[in-house]
């Protein structure tokens, strides 16, 4: 419904308008980290977004521009200005509602991808939008939380193959450690289900239903956007994207898809699993019905031969004989219970209960 919202807020409004659609919630303080680097080492500035940025032109130095805070229009109005971007790809940035995407500009490759976390068993999205031009790398991240933090200790690290290769190795660093993420998020879903699976058939209860429809659609978003990742991981090979790279970075490549191939298939094993969960479930819930029915069953079954002598001895006929036995209700107690006995017997016996 958020996301909805959001878009209409664009209706109207002339392409290449920067809006940000994404949560007021998601805005965060706007921070601009500079990494600048090259054979002889590292620097690294953090900047605010009001500051200019212009050097990493003519530094003549590999930079890595990490940009937190989509929602400053103005910071994306500034490197736009600096690198000549185009403002569809301007819109697209502050439009955390993209799908994931590769686009060719002729200058400078756009890449659309979304980053994955875990908090409080909910999976949340952010997207991550990568524009590489010349040795020039700027990456734009939605919120605050560091997910370039392992990046950043490679890259900080003395004689880090990182810095020896490069802009473009580092590009592709930061995209299989988005990647990498997934399988996290994966594991930590099949545990969920399988602890649930168990749970189900040794505890059950009502309320374990709400928590495998949410694994069941948590599985299908993440269906969702690991089959896109993948689509998009094979625009990797075509010559012009692969120009920005460097064909050396092939392998790199096709091993990033060998990764985000086994990604989808966990998924759809986690997507099979979690249906099968919701069909556990109901099946478990008829078993139980049809225990609750049986013990009924038994029951009446049971109370059918007694109703019978209760009624035979609430006719009222003058002549009969047993009543006028002082202990003749303790007999027909006594054979009341002879009959429950020998029932249950047998229908124990016929493993009918």
């Amino acid at each position: 419904m958020e996301e909805v919202k959001n878009h209409k807020r664009k209706v109207g409004l002339p392409p290449g308008t920067i809006l940000y659609t994404g949560k007021e919630e998601s805005k965060c303080d706007v921070k601009v980290d500079v990494y600048s680097f090259d054979d002889k080492g590292i620097e690294k500035k953090s900047l605010n977004y009001s500051d200019d940025i212009s050097f990493i032109k003519t530094n003549n130095k590999f930079n890595w521009v990490n940009i937190t805070g989509v929602h400053n229009v103005e910071i994306i109005e500034k490197v736009g200005e600096l690198f000549n971007i185009d403002s569809l790809i301007l819109e697209d940035l502050a439009n955390v509602n993209q799908m994931v995407k590769i686009e060719d500009r002729g200058s400078y490759l756009f890449i659309v991808l979304k980053s994955i976390e875990m908090v409080e068993r909910k999976i949340i999205y952010d997207q991550v939008s990568f524009i590489l031009v010349g040795k020039v790398l700027i990456t734009f991240q939605e919120n605050s939380k560091d997910i370039f933090a392992s990046i950043k200790k490679r890259l900080e690290t003395p004689n880090s193959k990182i810095v020896k290769r490069g802009i473009r190795y580092l590009s592709y660093a930061i995209i299989d450690n988005l990647f990498d993420n997934y399988f996290e998020i994966i594991d930590s879903i099949n545990g969920k289900v399988g602890t649930m699976e168990y749970n189900i058939l040794k505890k059950f209860k009502e309320e374990y239903l709400e928590e495998i429809l949410y694994l069941k659609r948590e599985a299908l978003g993440l269906k969702k956007i690991t089959y896109s990742m993948r689509e998009i991981n094979l625009k990797f090979f075509n010559e012009e994207v692969l120009n920005y790279f460097g064909k050396d970075l092939k392998n790199y490549f096709r091993d990033l898809y060998d990764h985000i191939t086994s990604i989808c298939s966990s998924v759809d094993s986690l997507t099979s699993d979690s249906s099968e969960l919701l069909q556990i479930y109901y099946t478990t819930v008829n078993n139980n019905m049809n225990s609750v029915m049986k013990i009924l069953t038994i029951i009446s079954t049971i109370f059918i031969p007694l109703s019978f002598l209760t009624g035979l001895y609430g006719m009222n006929f003058k002549h009969m004989p047993e009543l006028e036995n002082p202990n003749g209700y303790f007999y027909t107690l006594g054979v009341m219970l002879l009959i429950i006995v020998i029932m249950i017997i047998y229908f124990k016996k016929k493993k009918w209960w």
